[in-house]
């Protein structure tokens, strides 16, 4: 991902190191992770500055709860959806996920005491519930429901042995990992709420599908060392092109570089277009996709959660120059070719005003 370029401009909350240090002490206090090797790793993964990144107006307070929700995504990213035996069965995992939205679902009650993830979630939920307006609360279950059926879905694929397509990929992507929870989630940390017409306008959910899956795939590029060397499946966008193509996983990542770089592009061209006439909370939630975009950029480089290595750095210039004289073209693939659509759409209004 070295040859990547993000010109948004980075922003942090002062408070970061302290809220990561108390989100480390939140996980114990949960007993989240598979063990405590995971746990010391998580530590010093940096999800505090993460948190810091992505919403750099929230109040400390605030703060809190989205570090503590991404800690929480990380260990049950990895002890769960990517490395556990639940990874495996979909069915059992499909169950799991199942109780913990329940669980989030109803917070006056404390449903599934015994599962410490369902326990955990429950308490994000309840703190979030000071601050969320009804519909913003209904967008973050919603939300939280995708990322549950792609983990299944994922889990699926691995018990038979699939490697999915990269259309296929595309739309799990976009769920898995929790991806789209997060520009509700940041809304609701720094007080500003979004009219729901607007959110399901094309132009702006393209926009937030397009930072989603930009996020998610930077992600995989900085993870694919990590990926290979602890987990099965090859649900990584590495893996996935690689199978797809027959190629190595040096050409793959070229190519998956390149796409981010098609889909950055677009982003900053989408979001140009319609910012000068976006009434105020549109404008402002415009710079939360731009903050999310840019905080996973910097994470992704920064992060001992990637500790195993950037498969992108063992690739040459000269490699880089030659293999994308003709590179994949993230606009070909059906499920997400609509964002090109609207692109061109909103070119065409401007060139006729």
């Amino acid at each position: 991902m070295n040859d990547l370029e993000c010109p948004i401009p980075s922003a942090i909350h002062p408070a970061a190191d302290s809220v990561d240090t108390q989100s480390a002490v939140w996980m114990r206090r949960f007993g989240l992770c598979a063990n405590e090797i995971e746990r010391n790793r998580l530590t010093h993964s940096g999800c505090g500055q993460l948190a810091a990144r992505i919403a750099p107006s929230a109040t400390r307070q605030t703060l809190q709860i989205v570090s503590d929700f991404f800690i929480w995504n990380v260990s049950f990213d990895d002890e769960y959806c990517d490395e556990g035996p639940l990874s495996r069965q979909p069915g059992e995992l499909a169950r799991t996920v199942s109780l913990i939205h329940r669980a989030i679902e109803v917070p006056e009650s404390e449903l599934h005491k015994g599962d410490r993830y369902a326990c955990a979630m429950l308490d994000i939920r309840r703190r979030l519930d000071a601050y969320a307006t009804p519909s913003q609360m209904y967008q973050w279950l919603m939300a939280m429901r995708g990322w549950f059926l792609a983990e299944t879905w994922k889990a699926g694929n691995v018990a038979v042995g699939r490697i999915p397509t990269l259309d296929e990929y595309a739309t799990l992507r976009l769920y898995s990992g929790g991806a789209m929870v997060f520009p509700v989630l940041t809304a609701i940390v720094e007080n500003y709420a979004v009219s729901l017409d607007s959110l399901e306008d094309r132009r702006v959910k393209a926009l937030t599908e397009i930072a989603a899956s930009l996020v998610a795939w930077m992600a995989d590029i900085a993870s694919y060392g990590k990926e290979v060397a602890r987990e099965n499946g090859g649900h990584n966008l590495v893996s996935v092109i690689q199978h797809e193509h027959g190629c190595s996983p040096e050409w793959a990542t070229v190519q998956a570089t390149a796409m981010c770089g098609q889909m950055m592009e677009l982003f900053l061209r989408s979001r140009d277009s319609l910012a000068p006439d976006a009434p105020a909370e549109l404008h402002r939630y415009l710079q939360t996709l731009g903050h999310y975009i840019r905080a996973s950029f910097d994470w992704c480089h920064a992060s001992e959660r990637y500790a195993y290595g950037d498969m992108s750095a063992v690739v040459s210039k000269e490699d880089f120059t030659s293999q994308t004289n003709s590179p994949l073209q993230a606009s070909s693939i059906a499920s997400i070719a609509w964002w090109w659509t609207i692109d061109n759409q909103i070119s065409v209004a401007l060139r006729r005003e």
